[in-house]
């Protein structure tokens, strides 16, 4: 006989294994194809009850901003999805590129390196935490941290700009990425997202079982899943 730990890892419904929802038995003998739960969770879309007003699928939103995002002559691109922008002499302001920021819309916490410390090429920069777990974005070269953004990290998706440093032409040449990398990158991202349309199901709005409501891409892919991909995207 089953222990009761196997009993009830074997009545997982899909969703819950897949860690798409938090809480789900299967009381359908699996019959999915019959199953109204999984009909619900394969047809629905996310709405925003703000407004009431469809916002569209969750990927869609993502694949959307993707598609307005533009190569920018005045921005230094730099390896793990890092920008720069010249302020004055040696100093600019470090960003995220943008290619990156769609992803970012379920960040709990962000740490950032202290001030007035010199970094060195490897070692962190930027750690963003949220349900999924934590990665760590770290420097494609040597700089010195001079001052912290105020955004907060709930803005992560939308701001630019989140530290002040100090660095020299050398340095920041050694980690420069054109706009053919630069395209590479995007077209990777959309790569991402059509994936995650082809082979996994449209979620959204509310489960029949009282489950939360699903709005962000980790809810969809799952959150093993979602921070691989985050990995993937940030050390190109």
């Amino acid at each position: 006989m089953k222990n009761q730990f196997n009993m009830y890892h074997d009545l997982k419904c899909i969703w819950m294994a897949s860690n798409i929802v938090d809480y789900k038995l299967c009381d359908k003998d699996f019959d999915c194809e019959n199953c109204t739960f999984d009909k619900v969770i394969r047809n629905s879309s996310f709405e925003d009850d703000s407004d009431g007003k469809a916002t569209g699928n969750i990927l869609d939103n993502a694949l959307e901003k993707l598609q307005e995002i533009n190569y920018d002559e005045k921005i230094i691109y730099l390896k793990n999805c890092l920008m720069m922008k010249r302020i004055f002499a040696n100093t600019f302001y470090l960003g995220l590129n943008p290619i990156l920021q769609p992803f970012l819309d379920s960040i709990s916490s962000l740490q950032e390196c202290d001030l007035g410390k010199y970094i060195l090429k490897g070692q962190p920069v930027f750690q963003f935490t949220g349900e999924w777990g934590t990665v760590t974005l770290s420097s494609p070269m040597n700089f010195l941290m001079y001052d912290h953004m105020t955004t907060p990290h709930e803005d992560l998706s939308k701001s630019k700009w989140i530290a002040i440093i100090g660095a020299i032409q050398p340095e920041i040449e050694t980690c420069t990425i054109g706009k053919s990398n630069w395209n590479e990158i995007l077209y990777k991202t959309f790569e991402i997202i059509d994936d995650m349309k082809t082979n996994l199901p449209s979620v959204g709005n509310t489960m029949l079982d009282g489950g939360n409501k699903l709005k962000y891409l980790y809810q969809i892919v799952g959150k093993t899943k979602y921070k691989s991909i985050l990995e993937s995207i940030i050390t190109q």
